[in-house]
Formats: structure tokens, C-alpha cells, sequence
């Protein structure tokens, strides 16, 4: 999507948008690509497998160490 549309979808300002895709592009989450007048944001390999991974959900946290007898 553009970043305008990630601005209507989400509720904010393209500056924020604008703010938060830098951010995302600098992990490598997404790639940014300029189109003419628009910059067309898409999921890194990267970012897909991390939303993949938050959709698991939590896991549990681990229990205290157990001592062998």
C-alpha cells in the first residue's frame, strides 16, 4: 500500500506514517519502492514471518530451573 493509504487505514498523519515506514525499512520489515508520485510500501520475507509469528500468539513463560537429583 502507499503511504497515504497506510495513513487512511490506520487513523494518523502520513507524517507518522511516514515516521514508523522508516523505521519498519530500517529493520528490514519492509521495502519501499517510489512509483511515480507514490512510495509503495510491501513485507519483507522478514516481516511476514514475524507477523506469522506474533499471530501464535504468547507463549508461556518458562518455569523455574529444576535442580537433577
Amino acid at each position: 500500500m502507499t503511504s497515504t493509504e497506510a495513513a487512511r487505514a490506520a487513523g494518523v498523519s502520513p507524517t507518522t506514517v511516514s515516521f514508523h515506514t522508516r523505521a519498519l525499512r530500517d529493520t528490514g520489515l519492509i521495502a519501499s519502492e517510489r512509483v511515480a508520485a507514490h512510495v509503495l510500501h510491501t513485507l519483507t520475507p522478514l516481516g511476514a514471518a514475524l507477523l506469522r509469528e506474533v499471530g501464535r500468539g504468547p507463549r508461556p513463560a518458562p518455569g523455574p530451573p529444576t535442580l537433577a537429583p
